[in-house]
């Protein structure tokens, strides 16, 4: 029988198929299904925002808020008109996020772009709220001191939220011990020492705290976790107590969870987090216990459906790729049950393969490591993981990696960390001058100082406009050289140097002398950074005279420490 040539057909559905078919499980409450049908329509059709909109409506619905005002702060960067949907969206998600006063901002925006909209009844509503509370506030807050107690409470728990532990003692140190109102604060000041491996500090302020109110959760289920290496049975008391005392809110639920977590009482900690997701479905901290708990308990399959839905919120998420690969390798018998740890991370095996990775690839000849980038699923994953998960140090090297690559995918993942409440302030200013050197369109949307601020990178109050050109060259020549010779990290405090030089109205004049400007301030970052250097050698990095850049520099340091003597 003669063989017949079978022509295999290539079906490539449009972008309109996945968009149409994410609009189906939308209107049947399925958002989880529609967010990668979305995502994959703006794979076939970039940048279109259309779906774009639907994107941000659908992380919202998914509890996503920053992801949502990502996507929201992206489309007003492309649209050449304002969407005033935009900003109904973002005080949507600002409410989500517990910023009152920026959901207040954005939905008067949407009431000034349009006046007659389709959800202006809603924004009504929502600020004559608003109005109600702030009242509420002023009446509870009227006195300075207790106002300042509240800011710095805030502010130390940024710090803990942060991982920025010491910081936290300093802020909640100051915090009147004796106020009642303030304990929860003293609760958090206690988890900082205890992160900072000072337990019997911890464990010293928490029971001063169950001195003034034996019931409050938070210190109990605190001296649980200090207790439970010691005393287990103990532990478990302390546990129980705010199992009889606890108000039923999801803040208790959490607090309990992760408790019975901490002290390896799985079933108890999986019965608290199958409560949470029952009203909060995709919170990936939440489901990521839920996982490990499930899978300590053996109930491998119960775990593989936990880990699969962190991997359908976020696909770039390869920590709980990792952990979905290990506990269905348990399950086949390719290796052996041992128990997880609750620690949102990768066990440090695996961090050390990640590291031992990327610095192979490093290796490799630039075209080839950039090539890496756009193409290696395994490479932007482990640099991901680098810039979301790493300590500072790590992070750092990855935003000189990835700053270095260039590019929109470069400029993307830049813009979306920037928006990140959880990431330190410090690499946020790295990534601003990255984002200045990739000539990325300004302002950069970031949380930044506990909110939401536009930043301009190089527009000074001093400047005078006919000065930005110079300044504009001045930047790139500095950046360029400082990040090039030395480091990122020196090339930003070399920026933030000649931002205070110039505001101060002492730089103006210089601007022209672009050389030997540049070369001052990277001479004075240097010597005020305990960093030695000959000035010939800075004058010849930037071709520059050495006698005027020691003139400029010599002022730069006066200047500098003028400002701090005072």
């Amino acid at each position: 029988m003669e063989k017949q040539n079978l022509k295999i057909i290539n079906f490539e559905r449009p972008a309109d198929f996945y968009f149409q078919s994410a609009l189906k499980m939308i209107d049947n409450m399925n958002y989880l299904g529609a967010l990668p049908m979305v995502r994959k329509a703006l794979e076939k059709a970039p940048g279109n925002l259309d779906y774009m909109m639907k994107l941000a409506e659908i992380l919202t619905e998914l509890s996503k808020y920053e992801e949502s005002n990502s996507v929201l702060f992206e489309i007003q960067m492309k649209a050449k008109d304002e969407r005033s949907e935009c900003f109904f969206g973002m005080g949507c998600n600002f409410i989500g996020l517990g910023d009152l006063d920026k959901a207040e901002e954005s939905f008067e925006k949407y009431l000034t772009t349009s006046p007659d909209g389709e959800y202006r009844e809603e924004v009504e509503e929502f600020l004559s709220l608003f109005c109600d509370i702030e009242e509420e506030e002023e009446y509870l807050l009227e006195d300075a001191y207790e106002l300042k107690q509240q800011k710095l409470a805030e502010e130390g728990k940024r710090h803990l939220d942060n991982c920025e532990y010491q910081k936290a003692i300093e802020v909640l140190e100051k915090i009147n011990t004796n106020d009642p109102d303030m304990l929860f604060a003293k609760n958090n000041l206690a988890l900082s020492y205890y992160c900072m491996k000072k337990t019997e500090e911890a464990i010293r302020i928490t029971q001063k705290v169950l001195e003034r109110d034996p019931e409050n959760i938070h210190a109990n289920c605190n001296m649980a976790m200090f207790l439970s290496r010691k005393d287990h049975a103990a532990a478990c008391r302390y546990v129980e107590k705010t199992e009889r005392g606890q108000r039923n809110t999801q803040d208790d639920f959490y607090k309990i969870a992760i408790t019975y977590c901490e002290i390896g009482e799985h079933e108890r900690a999986l019965k608290y987090l199958s409560n949470i997701l029952a009203t909060c479905p995709y919170d990936e901290k939440v489901l990521f216990c839920a996982g490990v708990a499930s899978f300590n308990m053996k109930r491998y399959a119960e775990s593989v459906n936990f880990f699969s839905d962190i991997i359908k919120l976020e696909p770039e998420e390869s920590i709980a790729s990792y952990y979905l690969k290990y506990v269905k390798d348990v399950m086949e018998g390719k290796k052996a049950h041992d128990e997880l740890s609750y620690v949102f991370q990768v066990p440090p095996n695996e961090a050390r393969n990640r590291i031992r990775y990327l610095n192979e690839k490093m290796k490799l000849p630039e075209e080839e490591f950039k090539q890496l980038w756009e193409n290696d699923r395994k490479l932007k994953d482990i640099l991901l993981w680098g810039l979301e998960y790493g300590d500072n140090f790590i992070k750092q090297t990855v935003v000189e990696i990835i700053s270095g690559f260039g590019g929109e995918k470069a400029e993307r993942v830049f813009r979306r960390y920037i928006l990140k409440r959880s990431q330190p302030d410090e690499i946020k200013n790295e990534i601003f001058i990255a984002l200045k050197r990739m000539h990325a369109d300004e302002p950069y949307i970031a949380y930044f100082n506990g909110g939401i601020v536009e930043v301009k990178v190089g527009i000074l109050d001093n400047v005078e406009e006919n000065a930005t050109k110079y300044f504009d060259k001045l930047f790139d020549l500095l950046v360029s050289v400082v990040s090039g010779e030395y480091s990122e990290q020196l090339a930003g405090k070399a920026v933030s140097l000649l931002q205070e030089f110039t505001e101060r109205g002492a730089g103006n004049t210089y601007f022209p002398e672009t050389k030997e400007f540049a070369a001052a301030i990277a001479f004075a970052t240097l010597y005020l950074n305990g960093k030695t250097a000959e000035p010939r050698k800075i004058a010849a990095l930037f071709n520059a005279d050495v006698n005027r850049l020691s003139a400029i520099a010599m002022e730069i340091i006066n200047t500098v420490g003028e400002k701090e003597e005072k």
